[in-house]
């Protein structure tokens, strides 16, 4: 966790678990906080969290997006490695970055992916946007592999109504890119899109990756909503009335107004014989 971002996290942190009273795991929390807080100096200073910062190699400044997230495992990328050294086909999200985002490479963004968990998307997207400043927000922000002077990380639960405003206000400036790889939850999906929507600036793009992966993990849609996120989007994009329980009406009229574009894609793993890759670019109004 960076330092200036400490105090917001770890206060969001108790925040959320006064909310979700889980009282004994507050005070775990705040007595566990420093120790990890060492455990993750520790890291850096030995190496185990690399600084991106002193790996200047300009191979991978020119590699493209597709092979960075590969040689970063990350699963946005084409091939993925498993735990146990197994290669297996991953969603291939790099051909639809490269596609919107190739005249953007070179422009001073600041980009936020919410779920970057260890980190390995980012460390592609510092290579390949060389002139952004990367914001990574997980849930349990100690969880980075990568560490940079253009890299900032905080805490997110995007769960949370009041944790995701509390985000959304904390930051003066907005984003160029917002990325939602998070719990991919319905819910979650939702609440966060109209709130932090607002936090991108005219012209950026909104992702949301694995959008419509409920037909394989039920889980992720535990009231078996009919309505999922792309069917609201494909509304929305088609101009037809809808209500929602997660989107309020006065939010779908906001999202209405200021989406300009819509961006359908689908990308390659399968599961359960089910496509389970889609992704949506929403592009606001300039």
């Amino acid at each position: 966790m960076m330092k200036k971002h400490f105090v917001f996290s770890y206060t969001n942190i108790l925040i959320r678990e006064i909310e979700k009273r889980k009282y004994f795991s507050l005070l775990r929390k705040v007595f566990n906080i420093f120790y990890k807080l060492f455990v993750n100096f520790t890291k850096k200073k030995i190496g185990v969290i690399k600084n991106l910062d002193n790996q200047v190699n300009s191979q991978k400044r020119n590699l493209s997006l597709g092979k960075l997230f590969e040689t970063f495992n990350s699963d946005k990328g084409l091939i993925l490695k498993t735990y146990d050294n197994k290669k297996i086909k991953s969603h291939n999200y790099a051909i639809f970055y490269e596609k919107y985002f190739k005249d953007l490479r070179n422009k001073k963004l600041r980009i936020l992916e919410i779920g970057s968990h260890e980190g390995k998307g980012l460390a592609a997207f510092y290579y390949f946007f060389q002139k952004a400043f990367l914001i990574g927000a997980n849930i349990n922000p100690f969880q980075m592999k990568f560490y940079s002077k253009r890299i900032d990380e905080i805490y997110i639960d995007v769960s949370s109504k009041k944790i995701l405003e509390n985000f959304r206000n904390y930051f003066k400036e907005g984003f160029d890119i917002i990325i939602d790889d998070a719990s991919h939850n319905l819910r979650d999906i939702l609440i966060t899109l109209p709130i932090l929507f607002k936090k991108l600036n005219p012209g950026g793009f909104y992702v949301i990756e694995d959008i419509d992966q409920f037909k394989v993990f039920k889980n992720l849609n535990p009231t078996n909503e009919e309505l999922t996120p792309l069917k609201i989007l494909k509304h929305m994009h088609d101009k037809k009335e809808f209500q929602s329980d997660f989107i309020s009406d006065e939010d779908i009229r906001y999202l209405k107004e200021n989406i300009s574009e819509y961006f359908f894609e689908k990308g390659e793993m399968v599961m359960n014989e089910h496509n389970i890759s889609d992704i949506v670019f929403l592009r606001k109004n300039g």
